[in-house]
């Protein structure tokens, strides 16, 4: 009886073997309970849990790293092309030129801009490849011009360019949204 005494209060302090290994809250509790000079014979975190503490690695990009974002790049195209600015709008494209009749055509017509607000959601992969190498960015965009404000909703498509540093349109549509 004696021994069962003994025993139970180290079963308590130690936990007992069918406890789920790996457990950090129970390893925690463990380790709170123990004397002050026995803590530092615990063993050292397993895989799991140092797995768990680093945050995840982003994804492999397609471009180089530092190049511009896919939704940045949107932005940069739509402001330099509502500053009138032709040749350095049609150079976010690839092959350097916009058709003769754009996606984005009702942004290329408009006159008078007084500001513009571009809202962008992240990206979403439009292909299987890893890294993905056709993205596409939903937009939501607010022009505000002399004769009143305008509103448009749809989406960019966007590759990496041929040479890996940045990335480059592809395709458009967008559509007027009533308020």
């Amino acid at each position: 009886m004696r021994f069962a005494s003994v025993l139970l209060p180290l079963l308590l302090i130690a936990g007992c073997s069918c406890q789920r290994q790996g457990d950090a809250d129970a390893v925690a509790d463990v380790a709170a309970a123990m004397p002050p000079g026995a803590r530092a014979t615990t063993a050292p975190a397993t895989a799991a849990d140092t797995a768990a503490a680093t945050p995840p690695a982003p994804p492999p990009s397609a471009v180089a790293a530092g190049a511009t974002d896919e939704p940045a790049t949107v932005r940069n195209y739509i402001g330099v092309l509502l500053r009138g600015d032709r040749a350095a709008a049609a150079a976010y494209w690839r092959g350097g030129t916009t058709s003769t009749q754009p996606d984005d055509a009702p942004l290329h017509h408009l006159t008078d801009v007084v500001s513009l607000r571009v809202d962008t959601d992240t990206p979403i992969a439009r292909d299987t490849a890893h890294p993905s190498r056709l993205r596409e960015v939903p937009v939501r965009i607010r022009v505000l011009t002399r004769q009143g404000t305008l509103h448009y909703h749809g989406w960019y498509r966007l590759a990496p360019r041929a040479d890996g540093s940045g990335w480059e349109l592809s395709g458009a549509s967008l559509q007027p949204t009533l308020d």
